[in-house]
């Protein structure tokens, strides 16, 4: 593989003097990405998460390591996995929140009501872009259905 870097540069006149600012900018394949991701979360229980996360949501574990308490949950995107590890006091995600793309939000939204899920008010709908229906896991994990905004309904 050829390496490619491309240097821009910048002369500032300042003062009588001149300063330089540079930057250095690869090319994606400079960092050799795999088509994968993780995103790693803290639970307060490895079994109740992978519960959810497998019966709930119909994710599937593809690791478990019980010695260091953790699991790799295959989402519902090829390549996109949920970490979770067991930790001593979990804080949830905070403002980090994982959109599960899907096809009919409303539909979504009522088989996952059926199961148990409590979402966090009505589903929002940003005309021309999309329907995001707000949820958590058992731990305070912020998740949401995403998907065409003319989903909302359940029909």
């Amino acid at each position: 593989m050829r390496r490619r870097v491309v240097i821009l540069a910048a002369v500032v006149a300042v003062a009588g003097g001149a300063a330089v600012a540079a930057r250095a900018v690869m090319e994606p394949d400079e960092l050799g990405y795999r088509p994968d991701v993780v995103v790693q979360i803290g639970v307060a229980r490895l079994d109740q998460a992978i519960g959810f996360y497998t019966k709930v949501l119909g994710f599937t574990v593809t690791e478990r390591r019980d010695d260091l308490k953790f699991a790799h949950v295959q989402s519902n995107l090829p390549g996109l996995e949920i970490g979770v590890n067991e930790v001593a006091a979990p804080k949830g995600s905070g403002s980090t929140v994982i959109n599960i793309g899907v096809q009919h939000v409303g539909r979504a939204r009522a088989t996952l009501e059926a199961r148990g899920v409590v979402f966090r008010g009505a589903t929002q709908v940003i005309p021309g872009k999309v329907a995001l229906a707000t949820f958590s896991d058992p731990d305070g994990n912020v998740l949401r259905l995403a998907g065409p905004p003319d989903t909302a309904a359940t029909r």
